[in-house]
Parts: structure tokens; sequence; C-alpha cells
């Protein structure tokens, strides 16, 4: 039992240590698609992320200041309390949720770039060796849910301009 736990701990090491290892230094020798992926994966790719969860995050806030159901009056700037009407509401939920989705694939991603660090070997290896395992599913999920969700929301607007007057019942929040 020992010897397993101990080839345990070996294999455990050598995983932790090859996902913070640092990569190789660039030689000037790479072919020109090598460097455009290394530049696209180091540079492109973090900061499509970035604006993304930004982007997102800016959206979140802007739908939620909308579903406070205050909206200006005017040019006068008086503000009045008005109950978001149901298709309305129904149609908040759906883009925040959209957003929340996007917003938290972004983030999934981000990580990725840590794995670039050299010395990272305690906790951030342990982290780093568990991202390795799940950012693939994770980024499955969260790009499954905003497909559907924007399927959902597509389809809930068409019901409301098609058929407008069966929509105000159908599409409850």
């Amino acid at each position: 039992m020992n010897l397993y736990n101990t080839s345990l701990n070996e294999s455990l090491t050598q995983n932790v240590s090859s996902v913070t290892q640092p990569e190789e230094d660039e030689d000037d020798s790479r072919s020109p698609t090598q460097q455009a992926r290394s530049f696209i994966k180091r540079v492109a790719i973090p900061c499509v992320l970035t604006f993304g969860a930004v982007g997102n995050a800016i959206s979140l806030s802007k739908l939620a200041g909308r579903a406070g159901c205050c909206q200006t009056l005017g040019a006068n700037g008086q503000t009045r309390a008005n109950k978001l009407q149901s298709l309305e509401r129904s149609a908040l939920v759906g883009l925040s949720a959209l957003a929340i989705s996007d917003l938290l694939f972004c983030l999934v991603g981000i990580p990725a770039v840590l794995e670039a660090l050299s010395g990272a070997r305690d906790l951030l290896g342990t982290v780093l060796l568990y991202y390795r395992l799940y950012s693939v599913a994770l980024h499955n999920l969260f790009l499954f849910s905003s497909t559907w969700i924007a399927v959902s929301v597509s389809s809930e607007r068409f019901f409301a301009i098609c058929f407008p007057l069966r929509a105000r019942w159908y599409l409850k929040v």
C-alpha cells in the first residue's frame, strides 16, 4: 500500500510540475506559423477574453440598472417608478442570463494565461492542475448555455413580434 501511495505522489508531482514548468525560450528560428500561433495564444486570446469579460460586466450592470424599474421622462430629468411589462421583463432576464453566461465563459478562459508563469509550484500549481482538468468542461458548459439562451431569447422575440396578442398571455417570467 505504501508503494502505491509513493507512486501516486510521484505521478501527481510530475503532473503538477508539467503544468507549472515554463515554456522553452522562444527562438527566432521558428516558422511564421508557429510565431503566429504563439502571438495568438499569448496576446490575442487574453485580450479578447479580457475585453469580453469587461464588456459583459458592463452589459450586466446596465441591464441590472434597467431592471430597477425607474425610467427617465423628458428633458427635465424627472424619474418615475414604472413597473416593467412582462414582455420587457422576460427580455431583460434573458439578456442578463446571456451576459452572465458569456462573462463566466471569459473568466474561465483567463487563467490559461497563468500557465506560462515560471516557478509556480505550491498552491498555484495545484490550482492550475485542477484548471487543466475542468476548464474544457466549463468552457463547453458556458458555450452551450449561451447558445441555448440566445435561441430562447430569439424565439421569444419572434413570438412577441409575430403574435403580439397571444404573447402577453404566454410569455411571462
